[in-house]
Protein backbone atom coordinates (compact mmCIF):
# COMPACT_ATOMS: atom_id res chain seq x y z
CA UNK A 1 0.00 0.00 0.00
CA UNK A 2 1.94 2.92 -0.86
CA UNK A 3 0.74 6.59 -0.17
CA UNK A 4 1.98 10.02 -0.55
CA UNK A 5 2.81 11.20 2.58
CA UNK A 6 4.70 14.57 4.15
CA UNK A 7 6.95 13.78 6.95
CA UNK A 8 6.15 15.25 10.08
CA UNK A 9 6.23 15.19 13.93
CA UNK A 10 3.02 15.24 15.53
CA UNK A 11 0.77 15.65 18.57
CA UNK A 12 -2.39 13.77 18.45
CA UNK A 13 -5.22 13.49 21.09
CA UNK A 14 -8.44 11.53 20.61
CA UNK A 15 -10.93 13.53 18.51
CA UNK A 16 -13.56 11.99 20.91
CA UNK A 17 -16.13 14.26 22.91
CA UNK A 18 -14.41 12.61 25.80
CA UNK A 19 -10.82 13.93 26.16
CA UNK A 20 -8.57 11.43 25.75
CA UNK A 21 -4.29 11.31 27.07
CA UNK A 22 -2.30 12.95 24.49
CA UNK A 23 0.37 11.21 22.86
CA UNK A 24 3.37 12.18 20.69
CA UNK A 25 4.86 9.97 17.86
CA UNK A 26 6.71 10.77 14.50
CA UNK A 27 4.20 9.41 11.62
CA UNK A 28 3.74 10.46 7.87
CA UNK A 29 0.28 12.36 7.58
CA UNK A 30 -1.75 12.92 4.23
CA UNK A 31 -4.32 15.89 4.50
CA UNK A 32 -7.48 14.92 3.03
CA UNK A 33 -9.90 17.50 4.08
CA UNK A 34 -12.92 18.76 1.98
CA UNK A 35 -13.24 16.44 -1.16
CA UNK A 36 -10.01 14.25 -1.08
CA UNK A 37 -12.03 12.62 1.92
CA UNK A 38 -14.07 10.39 -0.38
CA UNK A 39 -11.89 8.74 -2.71
CA UNK A 40 -9.09 8.45 0.24
CA UNK A 41 -11.08 6.87 2.40
CA UNK A 42 -12.52 4.68 0.31
CA UNK A 43 -9.22 3.20 -1.39
CA UNK A 44 -7.92 3.04 2.11
CA UNK A 45 -10.72 0.69 2.88
CA UNK A 46 -10.71 -1.35 -0.49
CA UNK A 47 -6.83 -2.10 -0.40
CA UNK A 48 -7.09 -3.57 3.61
CA UNK A 49 -6.06 -6.66 4.19
CA UNK A 50 -6.38 -7.78 7.78
CA UNK A 51 -8.77 -5.21 9.82
CA UNK A 52 -10.90 -2.66 9.86
CA UNK A 53 -12.06 -1.12 13.34
CA UNK A 54 -14.47 2.24 13.37
CA UNK A 55 -16.39 4.54 15.64
CA UNK A 56 -18.42 6.64 13.47
CA UNK A 57 -21.16 8.73 15.10
CA UNK A 58 -23.22 9.13 12.48
CA UNK A 59 -23.89 6.98 9.04
CA UNK A 60 -26.83 8.43 7.24
CA UNK A 61 -28.01 6.29 4.12
CA UNK A 62 -30.64 7.09 2.15
CA UNK A 63 -33.49 4.64 1.13
CA UNK A 64 -32.45 4.60 -2.17
CA UNK A 65 -29.83 5.88 -4.39
CA UNK A 66 -27.27 3.22 -4.81
CA UNK A 67 -24.56 5.91 -6.21
CA UNK A 68 -25.00 7.93 -2.61
CA UNK A 69 -21.04 8.53 -1.17
CA UNK A 70 -22.18 7.17 2.25
CA UNK A 71 -23.73 3.91 0.50
CA UNK A 72 -20.70 3.61 -1.33
CA UNK A 73 -18.30 3.76 1.90
CA UNK A 74 -20.70 1.18 3.75
CA UNK A 75 -20.70 -1.23 0.19
CA UNK A 76 -16.47 -1.46 0.22
CA UNK A 77 -16.61 -2.44 4.48
CA UNK A 78 -19.19 -5.16 3.49
CA UNK A 79 -16.45 -5.68 0.57
CA UNK A 80 -13.48 -5.87 2.70
CA UNK A 81 -15.68 -8.32 5.08
CA UNK A 82 -16.84 -10.64 2.30
CA UNK A 83 -12.94 -11.19 1.28
CA UNK A 84 -11.83 -12.05 4.89
CA UNK A 85 -10.99 -9.02 6.44
CA UNK A 86 -12.22 -7.99 9.70
CA UNK A 87 -14.60 -5.43 10.21
CA UNK A 88 -15.91 -3.82 13.26
CA UNK A 89 -17.52 -0.60 13.57
CA UNK A 90 -19.52 1.23 16.81
CA UNK A 91 -22.08 3.46 16.23
CA UNK A 92 -23.16 5.90 18.62
CA UNK A 93 -26.64 5.66 20.06
CA UNK A 94 -27.68 9.72 20.43
CA UNK A 95 -28.80 11.38 23.73
CA UNK A 96 -30.27 14.84 23.47
CA UNK A 97 -27.94 15.47 26.73
CA UNK A 98 -28.96 19.30 26.94
CA UNK A 99 -32.40 19.04 26.43
CA UNK A 100 -32.32 15.46 28.68
CA UNK A 101 -30.21 16.01 31.44
CA UNK A 102 -31.15 13.58 34.18
CA UNK A 103 -30.96 9.90 33.38
CA UNK A 104 -34.69 9.18 33.98
CA UNK A 105 -35.61 11.53 30.63
CA UNK A 106 -32.84 10.39 28.55
CA UNK A 107 -34.50 8.44 25.31
CA UNK A 108 -31.63 6.95 22.90
CA UNK A 109 -32.08 7.14 19.50
CA UNK A 110 -30.37 4.75 17.33
CA UNK A 111 -29.27 6.42 14.66
CA UNK A 112 -27.75 5.12 11.20
CA UNK A 113 -30.02 2.51 11.60
CA UNK A 114 -30.00 1.96 8.06
CA UNK A 115 -26.03 1.60 8.00
CA UNK A 116 -26.52 -0.76 11.10
CA UNK A 117 -29.04 -3.27 9.47
CA UNK A 118 -26.97 -3.21 6.23
CA UNK A 119 -24.02 -3.74 7.61
CA UNK A 120 -25.64 -7.04 10.05
CA UNK A 121 -27.12 -8.61 7.63
CA UNK A 122 -24.00 -8.54 5.77
CA UNK A 123 -22.23 -10.04 8.89
CA UNK A 124 -20.44 -7.25 10.00
CA UNK A 125 -19.62 -6.65 13.57
CA UNK A 126 -21.38 -3.39 14.41
CA UNK A 127 -22.56 -2.32 17.78
CA UNK A 128 -23.97 0.77 19.36
CA UNK A 129 -22.59 2.52 22.46
CA UNK A 130 -24.19 2.58 25.83
CA UNK A 131 -26.89 5.13 25.62
CA UNK A 132 -25.05 7.53 28.47
CA UNK A 133 -21.62 7.38 26.17
CA UNK A 134 -21.14 9.76 23.49
CA UNK A 135 -19.26 8.62 20.67
CA UNK A 136 -18.98 11.83 19.17
CA UNK A 137 -15.50 9.91 17.13
CA UNK A 138 -14.83 9.99 12.98
CA UNK A 139 -12.16 7.51 13.45
CA UNK A 140 -10.99 4.31 11.60
CA UNK A 141 -8.14 2.06 11.71
CA UNK A 142 -6.89 0.46 8.79
CA UNK A 143 -4.60 -2.53 8.89
CA UNK A 144 -3.37 -1.77 12.49
CA UNK A 145 -1.46 0.92 10.62
CA UNK A 146 -3.89 3.56 9.09
CA UNK A 147 -5.83 6.01 10.55
CA UNK A 148 -8.45 8.17 9.71
CA UNK A 149 -9.22 11.19 11.78
CA UNK A 150 -11.42 14.33 11.34
CA UNK A 151 -14.52 16.04 11.39
CA UNK A 152 -16.29 14.02 8.71
CA UNK A 153 -19.39 11.90 9.27
CA UNK A 154 -20.63 9.63 6.86
CA UNK A 155 -23.25 11.97 5.41
CA UNK A 156 -23.94 12.67 1.89
CA UNK A 157 -24.11 16.66 3.86
CA UNK A 158 -20.16 15.97 5.56
CA UNK A 159 -19.12 14.33 2.08
CA UNK A 160 -20.63 17.07 -0.44
CA UNK A 161 -21.37 20.16 0.93
CA UNK A 162 -19.94 21.10 4.84
CA UNK A 163 -16.70 22.16 5.43
CA UNK A 164 -14.33 19.48 6.70
CA UNK A 165 -11.13 18.84 7.70
CA UNK A 166 -9.48 15.08 7.94
CA UNK A 167 -6.32 13.70 7.90
CA UNK A 168 -5.21 9.72 7.39
CA UNK A 169 -1.55 8.82 9.61
CA UNK A 170 0.28 5.77 8.40
CA UNK A 171 1.77 5.32 12.14
CA UNK A 172 1.06 1.82 13.90
CA UNK A 173 2.15 3.82 17.59
CA UNK A 174 -1.26 5.90 16.99
CA UNK A 175 -3.29 2.63 15.47
CA UNK A 176 -2.60 0.93 18.34
CA UNK A 177 -3.64 3.94 20.95
CA UNK A 178 -6.74 4.56 19.03
CA UNK A 179 -7.65 0.30 18.83
CA UNK A 180 -6.91 0.53 22.72
CA UNK A 181 -9.23 3.73 23.11
CA UNK A 182 -12.06 1.79 21.11
CA UNK A 183 -12.25 -0.53 23.92
CA UNK A 184 -12.96 1.81 26.20
CA UNK A 185 -16.79 2.68 24.26
CA UNK A 186 -19.56 0.74 26.42
CA UNK A 187 -21.89 -1.09 24.32
CA UNK A 188 -25.30 -1.50 24.87
CA UNK A 189 -26.25 -5.11 24.63
CA UNK A 190 -30.38 -4.47 24.67
CA UNK A 191 -29.80 -2.74 21.32
CA UNK A 192 -29.86 -5.74 19.35
CA UNK A 193 -33.02 -6.97 21.38
CA UNK A 194 -35.29 -4.01 20.30
CA UNK A 195 -34.40 -4.89 16.69
CA UNK A 196 -34.95 -8.93 16.75
CA UNK A 197 -38.32 -7.68 18.12
CA UNK A 198 -38.98 -5.22 15.04
CA UNK A 199 -37.39 -8.16 12.79
CA UNK A 200 -39.23 -11.16 14.03
CA UNK A 201 -42.79 -12.07 13.47
CA UNK A 202 -45.47 -12.50 10.53
CA UNK A 203 -43.49 -10.96 7.47
CA UNK A 204 -46.17 -8.60 5.62
CA UNK A 205 -45.29 -6.81 2.54
CA UNK A 206 -45.24 -3.16 2.24
CA UNK A 207 -47.26 -3.24 -0.52
CA UNK A 208 -50.34 -4.14 1.06
CA UNK A 209 -50.20 -1.33 2.84
CA UNK A 210 -49.20 1.00 1.02
CA UNK A 211 -51.33 0.06 -2.38
CA UNK A 212 -54.60 2.24 -2.51
CA UNK A 213 -56.63 -0.67 -4.11
CA UNK A 214 -55.27 -3.39 -0.63
CA UNK A 215 -55.09 -2.44 2.93
CA UNK A 216 -56.16 1.22 2.30
CA UNK A 217 -59.19 0.35 0.43
CA UNK A 218 -59.55 -2.09 3.52
CA UNK A 219 -59.48 0.69 5.60
CA UNK A 220 -61.47 2.98 3.64
CA UNK A 221 -64.49 0.43 2.83
CA UNK A 222 -64.14 -0.74 6.81
CA UNK A 223 -63.52 -3.77 5.31
CA UNK A 224 -62.51 -5.22 8.75
CA UNK A 225 -62.96 -8.70 7.90
CA UNK A 226 -61.00 -9.13 5.03
CA UNK A 227 -58.01 -6.93 6.58
CA UNK A 228 -58.13 -9.51 9.51
CA UNK A 229 -58.21 -12.07 7.87
CA UNK A 230 -55.62 -11.83 5.40
CA UNK A 231 -53.32 -11.06 7.94
CA UNK A 232 -54.30 -14.94 9.25
CA UNK A 233 -53.83 -16.24 6.52
CA UNK A 234 -49.67 -14.74 6.45
CA UNK A 235 -49.77 -15.96 9.84
CA UNK A 236 -50.79 -19.81 9.04
CA UNK A 237 -48.54 -19.59 6.03
CA UNK A 238 -45.72 -18.57 7.94
CA UNK A 239 -46.25 -21.35 10.97
CA UNK A 240 -46.96 -24.07 8.34
CA UNK A 241 -44.06 -22.87 5.75
CA UNK A 242 -46.22 -23.15 3.17
CA UNK A 243 -47.81 -20.55 0.74
CA UNK A 244 -50.51 -23.27 0.03
CA UNK A 245 -53.11 -23.37 2.95
CA UNK A 246 -56.04 -25.62 4.25
CA UNK A 247 -58.22 -23.56 6.16
CA UNK A 248 -60.41 -25.17 8.94
CA UNK A 249 -63.32 -22.61 9.23
CA UNK A 250 -63.77 -23.30 12.95
CA UNK A 251 -59.99 -21.88 13.27
CA UNK A 252 -60.87 -18.43 11.57
CA UNK A 253 -64.19 -18.28 13.19
CA UNK A 254 -62.14 -18.68 16.82
CA UNK A 255 -59.56 -16.28 15.14
CA UNK A 256 -62.16 -13.98 14.73
CA UNK A 257 -63.97 -14.25 17.87
CA UNK A 258 -67.39 -15.06 15.86
CA UNK A 259 -67.21 -19.09 16.51
CA UNK A 260 -69.85 -18.59 19.96
CA UNK A 261 -71.91 -15.45 18.16
CA UNK A 262 -72.63 -17.40 15.05
CA UNK A 263 -73.63 -21.52 14.18
CA UNK A 264 -71.56 -23.04 11.56
CA UNK A 265 -73.30 -22.17 8.68
CA UNK A 266 -73.64 -18.77 9.50
CA UNK A 267 -69.70 -18.20 9.93
CA UNK A 268 -68.75 -20.29 7.42
CA UNK A 269 -70.76 -18.07 4.76
CA UNK A 270 -69.26 -14.94 6.34
CA UNK A 271 -65.91 -16.65 5.53
CA UNK A 272 -66.06 -18.03 2.48
CA UNK A 273 -67.68 -14.65 1.50
CA UNK A 274 -64.79 -12.67 2.86
CA UNK A 275 -62.18 -15.54 1.04
CA UNK A 276 -64.05 -14.43 -2.40
CA UNK A 277 -63.68 -10.66 -1.67
CA UNK A 278 -59.77 -11.72 -0.92
CA UNK A 279 -59.21 -13.77 -4.26
CA UNK A 280 -61.82 -11.53 -6.35
CA UNK A 281 -61.23 -8.02 -5.51
CA UNK A 282 -58.03 -7.68 -3.81
CA UNK A 283 -56.90 -10.30 -5.39
CA UNK A 284 -54.73 -11.30 -2.48
CA UNK A 285 -55.05 -15.26 -2.98
CA UNK A 286 -56.44 -17.79 -4.86
CA UNK A 287 -59.25 -19.99 -3.12
CA UNK A 288 -60.86 -23.35 -3.97
CA UNK A 289 -63.86 -23.14 -1.84
CA UNK A 290 -66.43 -26.08 -2.12
CA UNK A 291 -69.48 -26.92 -0.06
CA UNK A 292 -69.02 -28.95 2.71
CA UNK A 293 -65.23 -29.17 2.75
CA UNK A 294 -61.77 -27.05 4.33
CA UNK A 295 -60.78 -24.04 2.21
CA UNK A 296 -57.68 -24.44 0.05
CA UNK A 297 -56.42 -20.71 -0.51
CA UNK A 298 -52.73 -20.25 -2.27
CA UNK A 299 -51.46 -17.09 -1.19
CA UNK A 300 -50.50 -14.92 -4.24
CA UNK A 301 -47.24 -12.18 -4.65
CA UNK A 302 -45.65 -14.23 -1.81
CA UNK A 303 -42.06 -14.43 -3.06
CA UNK A 304 -41.39 -10.59 -1.93
CA UNK A 305 -37.58 -9.09 -1.26
CA UNK A 306 -36.65 -9.01 2.40
CA UNK A 307 -36.43 -5.09 2.20
CA UNK A 308 -39.72 -4.74 0.87
CA UNK A 309 -41.34 -6.40 3.92
CA UNK A 310 -42.03 -5.64 7.38
CA UNK A 311 -42.91 -7.85 10.34
CA UNK A 312 -46.08 -7.93 12.64
CA UNK A 313 -45.21 -10.04 16.59
CA UNK A 314 -46.39 -13.17 16.60
CA UNK A 315 -47.34 -11.95 20.17
CA UNK A 316 -50.42 -9.66 18.38
CA UNK A 317 -52.23 -13.03 17.06
CA UNK A 318 -51.57 -14.80 20.67
CA UNK A 319 -52.79 -12.15 22.75
CA UNK A 320 -55.97 -11.29 20.91
CA UNK A 321 -55.29 -8.03 19.65
CA UNK A 322 -57.26 -8.13 16.40
CA UNK A 323 -60.27 -9.02 18.56
CA UNK A 324 -59.40 -5.70 21.13
CA UNK A 325 -58.68 -2.61 18.75
CA UNK A 326 -60.40 -0.77 16.16
CA UNK A 327 -59.22 -1.39 12.45
CA UNK A 328 -58.03 2.23 12.45
CA UNK A 329 -55.51 1.60 15.18
CA UNK A 330 -54.93 -1.79 13.83
CA UNK A 331 -54.12 -0.19 10.40
CA UNK A 332 -51.85 2.30 12.03
CA UNK A 333 -50.06 -0.57 14.02
CA UNK A 334 -49.10 -2.11 11.15
CA UNK A 335 -47.68 1.30 9.68
CA UNK A 336 -45.45 1.93 13.00
CA UNK A 337 -43.99 -1.47 11.89
CA UNK A 338 -43.59 -0.63 8.19
CA UNK A 339 -41.69 2.72 9.07
CA UNK A 340 -39.94 1.48 11.98
CA UNK A 341 -38.24 -0.90 10.15
CA UNK A 342 -36.94 1.58 7.23
CA UNK A 343 -36.75 4.43 10.16
CA UNK A 344 -32.61 5.88 10.85
CA UNK A 345 -33.09 7.13 14.56
CA UNK A 346 -34.40 3.78 16.01
CA UNK A 347 -36.19 3.23 18.21
CA UNK A 348 -37.91 6.31 17.03
CA UNK A 349 -39.71 7.26 13.45
CA UNK A 350 -41.16 9.93 12.43
CA UNK A 351 -43.65 11.75 9.26
CA UNK A 352 -46.18 14.33 9.26
CA UNK A 353 -49.67 12.88 9.05
CA UNK A 354 -49.58 14.40 5.22
CA UNK A 355 -46.61 12.27 4.53
CA UNK A 356 -48.32 9.55 6.33
CA UNK A 357 -51.65 9.69 4.47
CA UNK A 358 -50.06 9.96 1.28
CA UNK A 359 -47.36 7.15 1.97
CA UNK A 360 -50.85 4.58 2.78
CA UNK A 361 -53.01 4.63 0.37
CA UNK A 362 -54.04 8.70 0.50
CA UNK A 363 -55.44 7.28 4.44
CA UNK A 364 -57.97 9.82 6.13
CA UNK A 365 -55.71 12.22 8.89
CA UNK A 366 -59.03 11.27 10.65
CA UNK A 367 -57.86 7.42 10.69
CA UNK A 368 -54.37 8.80 11.63
CA UNK A 369 -54.90 10.72 14.33
CA UNK A 370 -57.82 8.55 16.19
CA UNK A 371 -55.60 5.23 15.32
CA UNK A 372 -52.11 6.40 16.69
CA UNK A 373 -54.20 8.05 19.68
CA UNK A 374 -55.87 4.36 20.54
CA UNK A 375 -52.51 3.04 19.73
CA UNK A 376 -51.21 5.56 22.28
CA UNK A 377 -53.49 4.94 25.25
CA UNK A 378 -53.18 1.11 25.04
CA UNK A 379 -49.64 1.83 25.45
CA UNK A 380 -48.45 -0.41 22.20
CA UNK A 381 -46.73 2.97 20.93
CA UNK A 382 -45.17 5.97 22.56
CA UNK A 383 -45.66 9.39 21.17
CA UNK A 384 -43.38 12.59 21.24
CA UNK A 385 -43.87 15.84 20.38
CA UNK A 386 -41.33 18.44 19.34
CA UNK A 387 -40.80 21.27 22.20
CA UNK A 388 -43.18 24.43 22.33
CA UNK A 389 -41.17 27.35 21.50
CA UNK A 390 -41.44 30.84 20.15
CA UNK A 391 -41.41 29.28 16.66
CA UNK A 392 -44.55 29.05 14.62
CA UNK A 393 -46.85 25.93 14.84
CA UNK A 394 -46.37 24.71 11.42
CA UNK A 395 -42.54 24.86 11.88
CA UNK A 396 -42.96 22.56 15.08
CA UNK A 397 -40.99 19.23 13.92
CA UNK A 398 -43.45 16.11 13.14
CA UNK A 399 -44.64 13.61 15.90
CA UNK A 400 -42.05 10.76 17.00
CA UNK A 401 -43.13 7.59 16.93
CA UNK A 402 -42.13 4.55 18.69
CA UNK A 403 -43.27 1.05 18.17
CA UNK A 404 -43.57 -1.14 21.84
CA UNK A 405 -43.60 -4.34 22.41
CA UNK A 406 -47.00 -6.33 22.42
CA UNK A 407 -48.16 -7.81 26.05
CA UNK A 408 -51.05 -10.04 27.52
CA UNK A 409 -54.01 -7.59 27.92
CA UNK A 410 -55.75 -10.39 30.10
CA UNK A 411 -52.45 -9.32 32.50
CA UNK A 412 -52.94 -5.80 32.67
CA UNK A 413 -56.71 -6.51 33.47
CA UNK A 414 -55.27 -8.28 36.69
CA UNK A 415 -52.85 -5.26 37.41
CA UNK A 416 -55.86 -3.00 36.92
CA UNK A 417 -58.31 -4.75 38.99
CA UNK A 418 -55.99 -5.28 42.01
CA UNK A 419 -55.83 -1.40 42.14
CA UNK A 420 -59.12 -1.30 41.95
CA UNK A 421 -59.89 -4.13 44.96
CA UNK A 422 -56.97 -2.61 46.69
CA UNK A 423 -58.46 1.35 46.84
CA UNK A 424 -61.84 0.58 46.07
CA UNK A 425 -63.68 0.71 42.96
CA UNK A 426 -64.67 4.94 43.49
CA UNK A 427 -61.19 5.87 44.27
CA UNK A 428 -59.68 3.92 41.47
CA UNK A 429 -62.82 5.14 38.89
CA UNK A 430 -61.97 8.50 39.58
CA UNK A 431 -58.32 8.31 39.23
CA UNK A 432 -58.73 6.41 35.88
CA UNK A 433 -60.70 9.10 34.69
CA UNK A 434 -57.82 11.65 35.86
CA UNK A 435 -55.55 9.17 34.24
CA UNK A 436 -57.29 9.20 30.65
CA UNK A 437 -56.47 13.12 30.47
CA UNK A 438 -52.60 12.06 30.01
CA UNK A 439 -53.28 8.91 28.12
CA UNK A 440 -52.44 6.74 30.76
CA UNK A 441 -55.93 5.17 31.79
CA UNK A 442 -53.90 1.99 31.08
CA UNK A 443 -51.31 2.10 33.19
CA UNK A 444 -51.95 0.63 36.92
CA UNK A 445 -48.92 2.35 38.16
CA UNK A 446 -49.97 6.29 37.17
CA UNK A 447 -53.64 5.28 38.32
CA UNK A 448 -52.59 3.91 41.63
CA UNK A 449 -50.49 7.14 42.17
CA UNK A 450 -52.68 9.41 41.35
CA UNK A 451 -55.33 7.77 44.12
CA UNK A 452 -52.08 8.34 47.02
CA UNK A 453 -51.58 11.83 45.20
CA UNK A 454 -55.26 12.30 46.37
CA UNK A 455 -54.50 11.55 49.92
CA UNK A 456 -51.11 13.46 49.97
CA UNK A 457 -52.31 16.65 48.77
CA UNK A 458 -55.81 16.41 48.17
CA UNK A 459 -58.80 15.93 45.87
CA UNK A 460 -59.26 19.58 45.04
CA UNK A 461 -55.18 20.23 44.19
CA UNK A 462 -55.57 17.30 42.15
CA UNK A 463 -58.36 18.21 40.51
CA UNK A 464 -57.25 21.43 39.56
CA UNK A 465 -53.79 20.28 38.39
CA UNK A 466 -55.75 17.63 35.90
CA UNK A 467 -57.75 20.66 35.10
CA UNK A 468 -54.78 22.94 33.87
CA UNK A 469 -53.47 20.21 31.73
CA UNK A 470 -56.47 18.77 30.48
CA UNK A 471 -56.74 22.84 28.92
CA UNK A 472 -53.64 21.74 26.54
CA UNK A 473 -53.70 20.39 23.42
CA UNK A 474 -53.25 16.58 22.86
CA UNK A 475 -50.01 16.89 21.13
CA UNK A 476 -48.50 19.69 23.75
CA UNK A 477 -45.71 17.94 24.97
CA UNK A 478 -46.90 19.16 28.83
CA UNK A 479 -50.09 16.93 28.22
CA UNK A 480 -48.26 14.43 30.02
CA UNK A 481 -48.58 13.02 34.21
CA UNK A 482 -45.11 14.03 35.13
CA UNK A 483 -46.02 17.67 34.22
CA UNK A 484 -49.33 17.10 36.29
CA UNK A 485 -46.79 15.64 39.41
CA UNK A 486 -44.68 18.94 38.98
CA UNK A 487 -47.78 21.26 39.40
CA UNK A 488 -48.71 19.17 42.61
CA UNK A 489 -44.66 19.84 44.02
CA UNK A 490 -44.95 23.06 43.35
CA UNK A 491 -48.17 23.93 44.99
CA UNK A 492 -46.93 22.00 47.99
CA UNK A 493 -48.97 20.08 50.68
Amino acid sequence: MKYNFARIVIIVSALFLVTATAFCFSADVQDISGSKYFPAVQEAIAKSEKSINMAMFLIELPQSEAKNKTQQLVNELIKAHERGVKVEVILDQNVDFVNQRHESDWLGKVRSFRAYKQLKEAGVEVQYDEISTYTHAKAIVIDEKIVVLGSTNWTQTSLQRSIETNVLINSEEAAKSYLEYFKTIEIDESIEKYIEFLKSGIAVSNKFMQSAKLGPEMMKQHDERSFDIYLFLLKEAKAKNTTELVLNYGAIAEYLGIDKKMDKIAYRRQITKVLRKLEKKYKLIKADLQYAKDAKVKLLDSKVAANKVFHLPKDYFSFGWNMQLSMRAKFCYLINFSEANISDTQPYWSKSVREITKTYGNISKDVISKGMGELRRRKLIEVMYDDLTDKDYRKRSPKMYKVLKVYDSEKLDLDLARVAEQYGDKEYQKARKYAEIVFEEYNPQIIEDIILKTKQYGSKKVKDAFAIVAKKNVDNPKRKYSYVVGILENWGE
